[in-house]
């Protein structure tokens, strides 16, 4: 699972970006990005390496148009080989969110309480596929497998987090679905976890957690 998203301009970010090909980009600061929201894809687009703004949450190329009836936001491993709406950006259409952090939560005392996940102390390279419908609205999902030992005591699930050539391997569209997927397959990096204010939970609420006292 992944619900929340933050992009901050900073070096360390920089250098991702510019490890991924781009050295005049840069990365707007963008707090508390919720889905259906605008986030920076990574993708090959006519042999060449682009970045691009995309809605945060799939829309199929065959659908009627943007939807919330069904949550695309995330894509899991398990299923997206097969799935009707997933399986031809797996194959055709793989892309990498460039993200400083995410955000998932736990229920405490019947509240939700929000944690913050940064790399440590390299920033994320989530794994994605995207998607373009009727020749102009672009979007994405995040690929999500089953969470690791180090991360279940937050949620059962978590973001494909690839490093080196894992982000290789996954923008690499020679390479068949199947096995593009058993290289990333349990893909993830050391993360840095910390709860933060619950005023956060708030997706209109637009800034970084540092930004006041939890």
């Amino acid at each position: 699972m992944c619900g929340r998203l933050f992009f901050e301009h900073s070096a360390s970010v920089e250098m991702l970006i510019r490890a991924l090909g781009f050295n005049d980009f840069k990365m707007p600061s963008l707090p508390n990005v919720a889905p259906t929201e605008a986030v920076p894809v990574v993708r090959f687009l006519e042999g060449q390496l682009t970045i691009s703004p995309m809605r945060w949450w799939l829309v199929p190329s065959w659908s009627d148009g943007p939807s919330t009836k069904f949550a695309m936001f995330n894509a899991r491993i398990e299923s997206v080989q097969t799935s009707r709406a997933y399986k031809g950006p797996l194959k055709y259409r793989r892309g990498i969110v460039p993200a400083s952090a995410f955000m998932e939560w736990q229920t405490v005392a019947g509240k939700k309480q929000p944690y913050y996940f940064t790399g440590d102390p390299k920033p994320l390279a989530l794994a994605a596929i995207w998607e373009e419908r009727g020749g102009e609205l672009l979007s994405v999902s995040v690929l999500t497998q089953p969470a690791d030992s180090n991360f279940t005591r937050y949620h059962p699930r978590m973001p494909v987090m690839l490093s080196g050539e894992q982000i290789n391997h996954w923008l690499d569209h020679r390479l068949a679905p199947k096995d593009v997927l058993a290289a990333v397959s349990g893909a993830s990096v050391p993360l840095l976890a910390r709860t933060v204010d619950p005023q956060l939970n708030n997706a209109r609420l637009k800034d970084f957690p540092d930004s006041f006292t939890a």
